[in-house]
C-alpha cells in the first residue's frame, strides 16, 4: 500500500521548493518555473490562487 500523498496549494510546494534550495527562475502566465542551481533539477508549479494542485501534478513535480 503507497502512502497518500496530502493535497497542497502552489503557495506550500514553493515553499518546500525553496528549503531544498530551488530558485524560481521564470513565469509564463501562472506557472512558475523553479531551478536547483546544484542538481540541475527543475520543477513547473501551476500557481492557481488558493485552489489546491490535483495529486497527479503533484507527483510529477515530486518525481523531479
Amino acid at each position: 500500500m503507497s502512502p497518500r500523498m496530502r493535497r497542497m496549494t502552489a503557495r506550500e510546494v514553493e515553499a518546500i521548493l525553496q528549503r531544498y534550495s530551488f530558485q524560481m527562475i521564470s513565469q509564463k502566465g501562472s506557472h512558475r518555473k523553479w531551478r536547483n542551481p546544484e542538481s540541475g533539477l527543475y520543477a513547473i508549479v501551476p500557481a492557481h490562487r488558493g485552489n489546491t494542485l490535483p495529486t497527479g501534478t503533484l507527483r510529477n513535480i515530486v518525481a523531479c
